[in-house]
């Protein structure tokens, strides 16, 4: 089974080698004021939970403004008076429902949701975020693309992020919806600012640091991520620049990172990484240009042996550090190299 699975991974990567987009979004910004901070910040997109037209509206114009994209339920505008102008607002997609897997919806009430937004808005896509990457509900086919959220820190696997994000991409490839988007969602908040299932209320949590947000994301592209969200822009309900600065310099870090790639991501072709990797270790190569550019991880809470071949000069370690022979726990490394002829 697990090899059928590897062989349909294998499959989708080869039929899909470019990407046509690459977002960088950003969860739960309500302040028209705060886009130009995205934007300098290296995102392309954000998403709201507002719903009516007096909030979408300036916040659809800041997008337009700052050339960003916007994700916003689509409920309080199908059938309103804003229902036209909205065919013309910057949407990477509608956002139909929140979890269906932890709501219990049924497919029939998800398809049926995906199905009025693309009546009232036939050039836009929809989307929705489900709570993990196996769901019983099979939702995968129901949108023009999936979401996928999962928050680790501090009391999972970091690497379980990734597991589900792959999860869900075979959950997609199984549903002939490989070809979809799968849009990862990443921890970006203290799970002690949210209600707890724990009959003992012992609330444990605490802010993703910054290699753990890094970690994450990069961890999500390997295993199939189209692009990323960041779940949330707030913290004790302000914006986290203002609340917390130290905590929203984490998040800059990576995201302005991200953005230095995201040319790599939507452009490049998938190819052979240009040396093999076992695990704990896992690699993602793309073609862009005349050069390689490959990540590296260690999926490992301990370090690990660095590839030897990596060590060498030709692969060029960038963004951050410097090339040891042992990959510190839960390490990234993006390598470049200059591609064969």
């Amino acid at each position: 089974m697990k090899k059928h699975i590897a062989s349909l991974l294998l499959l989708y990567f080869a039929l899909n080698a470019t990407a046509a987009s690459f977002p960088l979004c950003m969860y739960g910004v309500d302040n028209p004021s705060d886009v130009p901070m995205l934007k300098a910040a290296g995102f392309t997109c954000f998403q709201t939970y507002r719903g009516t037209a007096d909030k979408l509206i300036p916040l659809a114009q800041a997008a337009k403004e700052n050339d960003m994209q916007v994700v916003f339920y689509p409920n309080k505008i199908i059938g309103s008076d804003t229902q036209e102008a909205a065919q013309d607002w910057p949407i990477l997609a509608w956002y139909l429902v929140d979890e269906p897997d932890v709501h219990k919806w049924s497919r029939t009430r998800v398809n049926e949701a995906h199905e009025k937004a693309r009546a009232a808005f036939p050039n836009h896509p929809t989307t929705f975020v489900i709570g993990q990457g196996k769901t019983a509900t099979p939702y995968y086919d129901l949108a023009d693309g999936l979401m996928m959220d999962w928050y680790p820190v501090p009391h999972l696997a970091l690497t379980s992020f990734g597991d589900n994000v792959r999860w869900a991409k075979e959950g997609q490839i199984a549903m002939n919806a490989g070809q979809h988007p799968l849009w990862g969602v990443v921890q970006l908040f203290d799970w002690k600012e949210y209600k707890q299932n724990r009959p003992d209320n012992d609330r444990i949590g605490r802010f993703p640091t910054q290699e753990e947000i890094r970690f994450m994301s990069y961890d999500g592209i390997v295993n199939g991520a189209t692009g990323l969200f960041y779940f949330v822009f707030t913290t004790e309900g302000k914006p986290l620049p203002q609340s917390k600065p130290e905590y929203w310099a984490r998040m800059e870090a990576v995201s302005k990172e991200l953005a230095q790639l995201r040319p790599v991501l939507e452009e490049g072709i998938l190819t052979e990484n240009p040396v093999a990797v076992s695990a704990p270790m896992a690699a993602q190569t793309r073609l862009y240009g005349k050069y390689l550019y490959t990540i590296l991880i260690n999926r490992s809470d301990s370090a690990v042996d660095t590839p030897k071949a990596f060590l060498k000069w030709k692969y060029k370690l960038l963004f951050r550090g410097k090339k040891t022979a042992q990959m510190p726990a839960y390490s990234v490394w993006v390598l470049k190299s200059k591609a064969k002829r």
